[in-house]
């Protein structure tokens, strides 16, 4: 059985192919103010492609950059040095390209679910009808029809970050930023809401960064695996998932690639 296909990310760059890629992060470093200039250094140094379309999950260690790497992406924190482009332009702030989900659903509690997807279409001033239909749309999509008008404090915390995933995807944006967005969720919650993602992402064919501790996840979900190191944050390797999907967990293909992984953030 051929073993999991581990790259430096030198090589990850150099082989990005001729066509511009999605997302490009080009010798980024963040430094935060602190008395200690080496505890300020959250990201050093990193380089990284991600193509039209891919999944690729960011994973570490607590404190080795991911969720700034992330909200450099974003355009919500500016790099001290360096540059991220997509599709070949600088990133100089949020832009509606960028959908993003946290951790933590961030929903509005006083907006039913229905509403809380409609926000962004209503400051964007899309009519009425139109935007009910789209939001109705993507409660479909997410499986929560028939709760369109429950609060969030009557959902679960599944159905919380199905809401927040459909918010994300209102606005059509190209590209998903996901801060551990199943963190808070039981096991099997999460696992459902696994499947759940990747039947989304099948769907809407969106380009996907992900953030995440859990190496089962990031093997489960992703086209590329982004180990990065802590303190500051660089990245390590990267493990490309060449399985087909729907991946198994309890696999022999499954296992080798997480010995891989976890010797990697060793």
């Amino acid at each position: 059985m051929q073993s999991p296909r581990v790259e430096r990310v030198t090589e990850a760059v150099a082989n990005a192919g001729s066509a511009r890629p999605k997302i490009e992060i080009l010798q980024v470093s963040k430094q935060f103010p602190a008395e200690d200039p080496a505890r300020g250094l959250a990201v050093s140094n990193v380089s990284l492609t991600v193509g039209q379309n891919e999944f690729v999950s960011l994973l570490g260690r607590s404190g080795c950059g991911k969720t700034t790497l992330l909200n450099m992406i974003a355009g919500l924190v500016a790099p001290t040095q360096g540059q991220i482009a997509i599709d070949g332009k600088p990133v100089r702030g949020p832009g509606p390209d960028r959908g993003m989900v946290f951790q933590s659903s961030a929903l509005f509690p006083w907006l039913t679910a229905i509403d809380n997807i409609e926000f962004g279409l209503v400051n964007r001033g899309v009519p009425k009808v139109e935007r009910r239909r789209h939001a109705q749309d993507l409660i479909s999509l997410v499986q929560l029809s028939g709760f369109e008008s429950k609060y969030p404090r009557e959902l679960s915390g599944g159905m919380q970050q199905r809401v927040a995933i459909a918010r994300a995807l209102a606005l059509d944006p190209e590209i998903l930023l996901m801060d551990e967005p199943f963190g808070a969720l039981d096991e099997l919650t999460r696992a459902e809401m696994q499947d759940e993602l990747l039947a989304i992402w099948q769907k809407r064919t969106k380009t996907v960064v992900f953030v995440t501790h859990s190496i089962s996840e990031a093997i489960f979900l992703s086209d590329r695996v982004i180990v990065m190191s802590p303190h500051p944050g660089r990245i390590r390797e990267q493990i490309v998932i060449d399985v087909p999907r729907p991946r198994q967990r309890a696999s022999v293909q499954f296992a080798q690639f997480y010995e891989t992984i976890q010797r990697a953030i060793e």
